[in-house]
């Protein structure tokens, strides 16, 4: 049975649209205050509002509730948004030489509001399992994350442990473990009767580590960049913790598409191509270096 992630939610920000302009054949996007450049596509496909509910506007379904680092308000300007997710989706529009919009969706209902044609696609955090595959399309990955152990900084128990080593569930057996409620992390926790698992729902389990209240966290990489190592917006690095073993239970953030939508395999393709191009020329590593989340893992599905 496939495990499907839930994400918890804490603040709510609309959507808003890229800006475009040419400028001597350079595509130049506005996007939460930064300015930035890629090289344009060959192909206008998409202006033609093939695959498109809309023309030249890629729509794509996320949650910018406890969104961070994937996708948030810009704590400097809450009508702008900001996170890794955001900026991959301003690239995509860029070399396909259309405008993005975030539409704004609660995590649990993104794939209800898909099949109801509320937007184009589902970029957040988003999976391909046997039962999503029943009705969306799925592009290739464009992140390979995986399940990364936190503890605290001073705790002698696991001064021999590095964030080099080869880790598993088995480093954290005898210990009281915290993630979150409904993260697959959970379900990974729950499948080891000797951890004792403690689950934190709306909260992030990192203060109770913080105060030795629990001994250690499990939870997604792109968290734990954000809220324990500081990376991106907002965000504060916690001395006090620090991460132990390479990340590990992998699985690969994808796009959705509403199978049975008109254009669907046009825009699937588009998107593919767009994703190809971002690894190749060093668009996605930069964004995924920028949020502290790129590692040797991106290069098994082939960005360099």
């Amino acid at each position: 049975m496939s495990v499907e992630i839930n994400r918890r939610v804490f603040v709510k920000c609309a959507g808003q649209t890229t800006s475009l302009l040419v400028a001597g054949g350079t595509l130049l996007a506005a996007c939460g205050g930064k300015v930035s450049t890629l090289g344009s596509s060959s192909s206008s496909t998409l202006q033609s509002a093939q695959g498109l509910k809309q023309s030249g506007l890629l729509q794509w379904g996320a949650t910018s509730q406890g969104g961070a680092p994937y996708v948030y308000p810009d704590p400097s300007d809450s009508t702008l948004l900001v996170g890794f997710e955001y900026e991959i989706a301003v690239a995509l529009s860029q070399w396909l030489e259309i405008q993005q919009k975030e539409v704004e969706t609660d995590y649990s209902q993104l794939d209800e509001a898909l099949q109801a044609g509320k937007f184009d696609v589902i970029l957040n955090g988003w999976e391909s399992t046997t039962e999503r595959q029943k009705s969306e399309l799925f592009t290739q990955s464009y992140y390979r994350y995986g399940q990364q152990i936190v503890v605290r900084a001073n705790d002698q128990r696991f001064s021999s442990r590095t964030a080099n080593d080869v880790l598993g569930l088995k480093a954290l057996e005898g210990f009281t473990v915290g993630t979150g409620a409904g993260l697959k992390a959970a379900d990974l926790l729950s499948t080891d009767s000797q951890i004792t698992l403690k689950t934190y729902d709306p909260a992030l389990p990192f203060d109770d580590l913080d105060r030795g209240r629990i001994d250690a966290v499990l939870i997604d990489l792109p968290v734990v960049a954000y809220y324990v190592l500081g990376a991106g917006a907002g965000a504060q690095a916690d001395k006090k913790l620090r991460l132990i073993g390479q990340p590990f239970a992998l699985g690969d953030y994808v796009i959705a598409l509403k199978k049975a939508a008109p254009g669907a395999t046009l825009l699937l393709k588009m998107l593919d191509q767009a994703i190809t191009e971002l690894k190749n020329n060093g668009t996605l590593h930069n964004i995924l270096a920028k949020w502290q989340l790129w590692n040797d893992q991106q290069a098994s599905i082939g960005t360099i």
